[in-house]
């Protein structure tokens, strides 16, 4: 696990980083290191927090705090959990925390922190990996699950997400590709799309309608195969509903609707 301690005093943070060092030695032939970065201001630490999978914070000399501090992580997309640790401010007296925000007190205690991090390391091992686009300027972390499809335009991909928006992943097809093949749902569409198989919505002739509704040609001698992909996920959501394409052509969203037509 990438851990971050955010932490304005410096013993404290010298003995959360002391802590963390003994308890990655004891993991590493179970759990496995820990690798710890460690900040004495909120603003380093919000240049990349997506890469870290767990944080301890207690900042209480000057604003941010710690508690404003787990609010902009959670408001900047990072899902990890976020310890709280007590000290001069008691961070459990506030309302509205963000999810999976959690409390240690100061001084840390080995029990404690090693209970914890047993609880944290098993989660993290069931965590689904993210994929990592890169614009001109941020990066942007997706579960696999986000991303629709993907198609080229210029120097960049378009990646179009769940949610609507289109990411502009800099590099090319195989440059993005390459980012992909560890995911077992993503397949490149006539030449130059890539798709998630998981959002194909119904296949007809030789278009494939994706979960938000746009129709991308398939490549010549490409449907069998594209088609026996789909069903083989066994994915059940989009495949329930039912689904009309342009001309009205009712489809009772079971397998059926994505065999030859």
């Amino acid at each position: 696990m990438h851990i971050a301690i955010c932490d304005d005093n410096v013993a404290d943070r010298k003995q959360s980083e002391r802590l963390l060092s003994r308890e990655s030695d004891k993991r590493i032939n179970t759990t496995g290191n820990l690798y710890v970065d460690s900040y004495g201001n909120a603003e380093a630490l919000f240049k990349s927090p997506q890469r870290y999978d767990l944080f301890f914070i207690d900042m209480t000399d000057l604003p941010p705090h710690g508690m404003e501090v787990a609010i902009k992580l959670r408001e900047t997309g990072v899902t990890a959990p976020i310890v709280l640790l007590v000290s001069k401010i008691n961070y459990r007296n506030y309302v509205n925390v963000p999810d999976r925000v959690f409390f240690l007190d100061k001084p840390l205690k080995t029990k404690e922190l090693s209970d914890f991090l047993d609880i944290a390391a098993a989660k993290h091992a069931e965590k689904v990996p993210s994929i990592e686009l890169r614009d001109e300027t941020k990066a942007y972390y997706v579960l696999p699950d986000q991303f629709v499809y993907a198609y080229p335009d210029s120097h960049i991909m378009r990646v179009k997400l769940s949610d609507s928006t289109t990411v502009n992943q800099l590099g090319s097809l195989n440059d993005l590709c390459r980012i992909l093949s560890k995911f077992d749902n993503f397949v490149i569409l006539n030449r130059k799309n890539v798709i998630n198989l998981d959002h194909v919505m119904y296949i007809k002739k030789r278009t494939a309608t994706m979960s938000d509704g746009t129709k991308l040609t398939i490549g010549f001698n490409e449907k069998k195969s594209l088609i026996r992909m789909v069903l083989s996920r066994k994915s059940p959501r989009f495949l329930s509903e039912d689904l009309a394409d342009e001309n009205g052509d009712k489809h009772d969203g079971t397998a059926d609707s994505l065999t030859e037509s």
